[in-house]
């Protein structure tokens, strides 16, 4: 006759069985533990975004030089900074060549929408709700259009820009007139971060390589072809406007320089500017872009100069073909001596 079982190891099994999952302490630890490495490794995930976003926008200046080049093989210059065309500008003439910012007009006239912009002091605007009044003339990012490979799009230079055919194509989005960092949304018309450069004169006749009407080659360059400015990168504008075809370096502020001088920073500068009126003379503001904002039913501007989406760097252009991010701490004086073509100024070329 068989005795009963010794109960040690049923004891012992139901110990073992008897638990089956985490406490909350662990799990609470666990989850600590991953929210620390998250936070750990979220700056560098972002770092990495905004890397392999800059390698992009340096791509898209290479892609525009490369055009301009092609562009200056065929027709012996750049491209104009903007073409004021009498016929469709009514306050365009040779003796008064102003670059106005007209009426709101129906269809693809006006643009509205939502836009963020880093300030001088690195700080962050968001506007929203904003109406840009769009110039009757053309810059030279249609004037680029053949040899970015983009004649599909169809512009016809003899009609306005308001309705077809032109206000479909307006409408478009060309990538590599546009910097993946900018998140401006809402427009209904084409985006563009990159800008002509003018020089630093406020004047019509600027001592950049694009402006009004210009028809500046490799041999005005007197400068070297390798230290001056072709086109930048700047914060905000539409590739089919001339008022966003341009911006312009300030001449030093006076601790620097005999008058005539600026105050505004050299980099990320936006300000307000008087709204425009009809006939109204702009040749002061057209070397930068103008955007409209309805205030109250009035017109109000904010003028921006060159600058970007990014933390430190503006990315540019050289006239020689050559790209390459410039700090945004870059001395005034030598970022100056790179906007003109022949003013002389000795430049080497680790600035």
């Amino acid at each position: 006759m068989k005795g009963p079982r010794h109960p040690l190891p049923c004891r012992l099994a139901e110990s073992k069985n008897s638990r089956t999952g985490f406490t909350l302490i662990e799990l609470l630890v666990v989850m600590a533990i991953i929210a620390i490495l998250a936070a750990l490794l979220l700056p560098a995930v972002q770092a990495a975004r905004e890397a392999a976003r800059r390698t992009q926008c340096l791509n898209n200046i290479r892609q525009i030089n490369l055009a301009a080049a092609n562009y200056l093989g065929s027709n012996r210059s750049y491209p104009s900074g903007w073409i004021c065309n009498p016929l469709l500008n009514p306050t365009c003439s040779a003796s008064n060549p102003t670059l106005v910012a007209p009426q709101p007009m129906p269809s693809y006239y006006t643009a509205s929408g939502q836009a963020t912009f880093r300030a001088p002091d690195h700080s962050i605007i968001q506007l929203s709700n904003i109406t840009w009044l769009i110039s009757p003339d053309w810059g030279w990012h249609t004037m680029l259009l053949p040899q970015m490979d983009q004649t599909t799009v169809g512009i016809d230079y003899r009609q306005l820009k308001g309705g077809p055919p032109n206000g479909p194509a307006l409408a478009m989005t060309i990538s590599p007139y546009r910097c993946p960092s900018d998140r401006s949304i809402g427009a209904g018309i084409g985006y563009t971060n990159y800008r002509g450069c003018t020089g630093t004169k406020n004047t019509t006749y600027d001592d950049g390589t694009m402006f009004w009407n210009s028809a500046i080659s490799d041999r005005y360059i007197k400068d070297g072809t390798s230290t001056t400015i072709l086109f930048g990168e700047s914060q905000f504008g539409f590739w089919g406007d001339a008022l966003s075809c341009c911006a312009r370096v300030p001449l030093p502020p006076p601790s620097m320089a005999p008058p005539p001088n600026e105050t505004r920073a050299p980099i990320d500068w936006l300000g307000p500017n008087l709204p425009p009126q009809p006939q109204q003379n702009m040749s002061g503001t057209f070397t930068e872009v103008t955007l409209g904002q309805q205030t109250q039913g009035s017109a109000s501007f904010m003028i921006f100069g060159f600058g970007s989406h990014h933390q430190d760097v503006v990315m540019f252009a050289m006239a020689d073909g050559s790209q390459r991010p410039i700090n945004k701490s870059i001395n005034i004086l030598i970022l100056e001596a790179l906007a003109t073509r022949d003013n002389g100024e000795r430049v080497s070329d680790d600035f």
